[in-house]
């Protein structure tokens, strides 16, 4: 068997479900009593804001967008198409606020900018507030939660933010326009100071943000000519939601053979907390996790990884009850949700015996010692 990844202890401690916290002959009882699992729609996210009109605007700002061209990156000579979801929020000392995550839209798990709007009242308008996340907890935390704003994490304060730029919103009918009262300091792409504008109406959003440099030239520009136009977006991933709690986010599912049941799964992942604290990683350790699917491994993991592909990029939001429950493991405390990330690396095939009537081959001795359960390479 090739042993190129091995599973390594902490591995086992934070996936492994049975034989070191629960009696193995009990398991199987436990869950056949597990109803089975169905697929529900996601939840209905029916935000209070403080008054008509500024619940208009921010309904206008909420869902999923897609630039109608690719935009060029700053700093780079790269250019892609650009996806803002945009959800309602909650921060304490903050209100009337939205969540917004930008991702390429061909990496929506890994958006490079997370950030606030704030819709508040100034004189007799309204205005859009910019914040830029301060705390690393805090992004953590955030992570992908403009796609299930339903699990929004209750950690988010004031003091995890900075405002960055102001927008004036005069409404036109049925839209809203705006642009900074002033120039904002800034540092990208050889600019001192930028200023931004907006106009949205529910299914358009166009955006211009322009650098200076100490010259008062151009150093950078996004959409100034009219804007950059966004336009509604929908089924951008898959996502699915189960009535036990789990759910699971289809990043990338490349065609292929799914796993199956012997088969042996080479896989990243990394784990965190809802409140953004990060109790395991492979990518971290630099070696992939390698064991025979489906494992010994928590209810939750094993069915948010049903089906996978080599490539399939996922992130697995478990319950309690299907995680740990009420049970402490190590850096997890009990009565933890945990969130996944995980990539398929590779699948791997267990060979067919070449005598079907030989006896099996027995696992090395170094590496049963290694590891002392079926995540050894044997």
């Amino acid at each position: 068997m090739n042993n190129r990844w091995i599973a390594t202890p902490i591995v086992a401690l934070v996936l492994a479900a049975g034989a070191a916290a629960q009696d193995e002959t009990a398991a199987p009882a436990a869950q056949a009593e597990r109803p089975e699992p169905k697929l529900v729609d996601a939840p209905t996210i029916n935000e209070t804001y403080s008054d008509e009109e500024i619940t208009k605007a921010a309904n206008m700002l909420t869902g999923s967008w897609i630039s109608a061209k690719p935009i060029t990156e700053i700093d780079g000579d790269g250019e892609a198409k650009i996806v803002m979801t945009i959800s309602p929020a909650r921060i304490d000392g903050l209100s009337d606020v939205l969540y917004c995550e930008t991702a390429r839209a061909d990496d929506l798990a890994s958006p490079y900018r997370q950030s606030f709007f704030q819709i508040y009242r100034f004189k007799d308008n309204l205005r859009l507030r910019t914040f830029d996340i301060r705390s690393e907890a805090a992004a953590n935390a955030l992570m992908g939660i403009s796609l299930v704003p339903e699990v929004y994490p209750m950690t988010i304060t004031a003091v995890d933010v900075f405002p960055t730029i102001d927008i004036d919103l005069k409404k036109d009918g049925n839209s809203y326009a705006g642009k900074s009262p002033a120039a904002y300091p800034d540092h990208r792409g050889g600019a001192v100071q930028m200023t931004s504008s907006i106009a949205f109406d529910g299914e358009t959003i166009s955006i211009s943000d322009v650098g200076y440099d100490s010259e008062g030239n151009t150093s950078w520009e996004v959409g100034r000519d009219g804007g950059a136009e966004f336009v509604r977006a929908e089924d951008l991933v898959n996502i699915d939601h189960y009535n036990d709690g789990l759910i699971v986010i289809h990043f990338t599912e490349p065609e292929g053979e799914p796993i199956q049941e012997g088969d042996w799964m080479i896989i990243h992942y990394l784990g965190r907390l809802t409140d953004g604290t990060k109790f395991d990683s492979s990518f971290d350790r630099g070696e992939p996790f390698r064991y025979k699917y489906p494992g010994t491994l928590i209810p939750g993991w094993i069915r948010g990884t049903e089906g996978m592909t080599e490539g399939s990029r996922r992130r697995l939001i478990i319950p309690p009850a299907l995680g740990y429950g009420d049970r402490a493991v190590g850096p997890i405390p009990p009565g933890s949700t945990l969130v996944f990330d995980v990539e398929c690396v590779f699948v791997e095939k267990e060979a067919a015996p070449a005598d079907l009537n030989a006896a099996p081959a027995q696992p090395a001795a170094e590496g049963a010692a290694e590891t002392g359960d079926e995540n050894s390479d044997g």
